[in-house]
């Protein structure tokens, strides 16, 4: 044990003090940075929060989040990682804790597998650290701590799937092991599900280069068979309820970028941005497939394969495809995918890891000592640009416009800027979300009969419907009562409903017929009653229960720990 913390000491001291140095202006300012994502996602991370505090959990509905409105967003949208924020969330109970630490813990984990991905790769220790520190300082890392892009996450973990696909092609694929490879991708499916595609895109080109290079074909074969199986029972709980509400359901689908090549990456002498790569990205991924295919003969495997799929994501990411024509073509990608630059993503870490290689393995001493000093001022010239940009999203807070970006934001009121900093710093975390509101229509059912406005539609019918109705949730069961003036009145309630939704009125089953349901499923029920009228909201689903919950939980739970016992005793042996 002493022999592997004296060995990650370095590391270890300085992937920390980068990841403090990242949040620093975050603690600076003890701010909340309100960007393009943070109410779609604090509303998701917030009802979990409540499911846990309160035990009334409910995997589909969204019960306190989103308006209380029941409409379905975690189930289909990493519902795994989704309960781990929400527990950190429960554990510092402020969204200016949970920014911090969930920032720092996304800057330490990014660092520490991009040094680990390095050295598999051969990097020496002091490149392998400056590949991390340069994958922790770019934005797609600090994209979360900026504008709360998700897909942070699932490009933190995109090292240990490259880790995972070099295990297929080197050493016969004898170092692969089937637990870990199914519990990466596993992983990545719980966190976010287009990372989780182009990972698998990733894992499949190193499957198939290693069942061409080794001997043991089968044995590679049947290690992913496997891996394949159990990483489909350790994401039962997110495949399975795609399958039911996609196929039960026409849903809104997240808004369409219709112009997609306005949203490709460039290369550009500049800052490091979406549609930019910037001087020290563009040189270090320039340099190294130029290199890798003028020395071709002098390159490993390894290399060779991580910087051809590196080069053909950065090819994607860029308008060299006809991305205008494509989607076109092809409309559900506008939806699906949105931006193109979100292949640079993948790009990066395989040409980092690639570049790492490549320098380390430099025949000419002084020439890699004139690149390590380079790429040092590239490190220092990344986290410069990378901390001034998280200054200036953090001083946002302290302005007289505190939100940084407000697309898709709707206002019921006139709110100052002390009332919405007040509200997102008061003890009851459910008060900025009800100041701030995001009228997104993702994932909500589409019943149109003719083309409608979905964000205008929810702001009417969920938001600002919210007068003269009281919501609870009893056992996971949201319930809504409302005071009718006669018998018969029809009221338009402020939830959404499903095919497989529940409802009871008054303790009566109410079946989606008697009902009259909008664009966006919120029903038109009449009162059959005059006076207190109540009614329930469930989701009832025959592939998603309980004891099938439970049984994913103790899958991962029996993975992680056999993991865990055969890495001590790998390492003991040692």
């Amino acid at each position: 044990m002493y022999k592997i913390l004296k060995e990650h000491r370095m590391p270890f001291i300085a992937i920390f003090t980068v990841s403090l140095f990242l949040v620093l202006p975050q603690i600076l300012n003890h701010s909340v940075v309100l960007g393009a994502d943070s109410i779609f996602h604090f509303n998701r991370i917030y009802d979990i929060y409540m499911q846990i505090k309160t035990g009334n959990f409910n995997f589909f509905q969204s019960n306190y989040g989103f308006q209380q409105s029941g409409r379905i967003v975690n189930a289909v949208y990493g519902p795994g990682f989704a309960y781990i924020l929400g527990i950190i969330l429960v554990a510092v109970h402020s969204w200016i804790k949970f920014q911090i630490l969930t920032s720092f813990l996304l800057f330490f984990i990014s660092g520490y597998s991009m040094y680990f991905l390095s050295r598999a790769m051969t990097a020496t220790k002091k490149i392998s650290l400056l590949t991390a520190i340069l994958f922790m300082g770019s934005f797609w890392i600090t994209g979360w701590e900026a504008n709360q892009n998700f897909m942070s996450w699932g490009i933190m973990l995109m090292p240990l799937v490259v880790l995972s696909g070099l295990k297929m092609i080197n050493n016969n694929a004898e170092d692969l092991k089937i637990i870990p490879l199914a519990l990466t991708v596993a992983l990545v499916i719980q966190v976010h599900v287009l990372s989780a595609v182009m990972s698998i895109a990733v894992l499949v080109v190193f499957f198939v280069v290693g069942m061409f290079q080794t001997s043991g074909k089968l044995k590679l074969l049947v290690k992913c068979l496997l891996a394949a199986v159990l990483a489909l029972l350790l994401t039962f709980n997110v495949w399975g309820s795609m399958l039911e509400v996609f196929t039960s359901n026409a849903l809104y689908s997240p808004f369409a970028e219709h112009d997609m090549s306005s949203w490709a990456m460039n290369i550009s002498t500049g800052d490091y941005d979406y549609v930019h790569l910037g001087l020290v990205m563009s040189v270090i991924f320039i340099a190294q497939i130029i290199f890798v295919f003028s020395k071709k003969e002098k390159i490993s495997l390894a290399n060779k394969v991580v910087t051809i799929i590196g080069g053909i994501f950065l090819i994607l990411s860029s308008n060299l495809i006809p991305w205008a024509r494509l989607s076109d073509s092809f409309p559900q990608i506008q939806s699906f995918l949105q931006f193109p630059y979100r292949f640079n993503g993948f790009a990066m870490v395989l040409l980092l890891a690639g570049f790492g290689a490549t320098i380390s393995n430099l025949s000419v001493k002084l020439l890699r000592k004139n690149v390590e000093i380079g790429l040092m001022i590239g490190c220092g010239f990344i986290l410069f640009q990378a901390y001034t940009s998280l200054q200036i999203r953090n001083e946002f807070w302290h302005s007289d416009q505190p939100i940084v970006k407000k697309s898709g934001i709707y206002f019921l009121k006139h709110y100052s800027s002390n009332q919405i900093t007040n509200g997102f710093t008061t003890p009851n975390l459910g008060s900025g979300l009800k100041i701030i509101e995001k009228s997104a229509p993702d994932y909500l059912p589409d019943y149109r009969t003719r083309p409608s406005n979905s964000y205008a539609a929810y702001e009417r019918e969920i938001i600002a419907n919210y007068k003269n109705v009281k919501k609870t949730v009893k056992n996971g069961t949201l319930v809504v009562k409302w005071n009718a003036k006669t018998k018969g009145e029809l009221k338009r309630l402020p939830i959404v409903v499903y095919e497989n939704s529940v409802l009871s009125l008054n303790k009566h089953a109410l079946s989606k017929d008697q009902v009259k349901l909008s664009s966006i499923g919120s029903p038109t029920v009449k009162a059959d009653k005059k006076g207190e009228n109540t009614l329930t909201l469930n989701y009832h689903s025959d592939m998603i229960t309980k004891l099938r919950l439970v049984a994913v939980a103790l899958a991962w739970v029996i993975s992680v720990l056999s993991t865990i016992i055969f890495y001590v005793k790998s390492r003991y042996n040692k």
